[in-house]
């Protein structure tokens, strides 16, 4: 039997730690990531959008503040700060170059688990607070 709270709690660490191994050990083979700026399905799929974050903000970190478990769901308030230091796309294909930036996020992920691996991630927060904090400006 696993834990549903240790296996959501494993992942973040494994994001702390910039470790896409334990990452892609915390993963089905068939999971689906789903964030603000898209989707990523399949563990090869997930585990590279990570290592591309993490080369566009090095330093980012999870904070966690709250845990819940409800079924089958692992559930986690979270405060992601991070510097943008390298390249990183926007939803429609732009790149925005490393503004030096810091960024701090306040978010929720919902971590659906089935024998003790992450089947469906899906990471919920404010887009449009991210891409201000990195200086960008919506054009009408």
């Amino acid at each position: 039997m696993y834990d549903l709270r240790e296996v959501a709690d494993r992942m973040f660490g494994a994001l702390n730690d910039h470790d896409l191994g334990a990452l892609a050990r915390c993963l089905d083979p068939y999971a689906v990531y789903v964030a603000s700026g898209g989707m990523a399905e399949g563990r090869e799929q997930i585990v590279s959008f990570f290592e591309y974050l993490f080369s566009a903000f090095p330093d980012l970190r999870f904070r966690i503040s709250t845990r819940a478990v409800a079924g089958d769901l692992a559930i986690t308030e979270w405060t992601l700060t991070a510097t943008h230091k390298g390249d990183f796309l926007t939803p429609d294909g732009q790149t925005i170059q490393a503004t030096g930036r810091h960024i701090t996020l306040r978010g929720c992920s919902v971590s659906e688990v089935e024998n003790g691996l992450i089947v469906n991630h899906r990471a919920y927060f404010n887009a449009l607070d991210e891409y201000a904090q990195l200086g960008l400006r919506l054009i009408p």
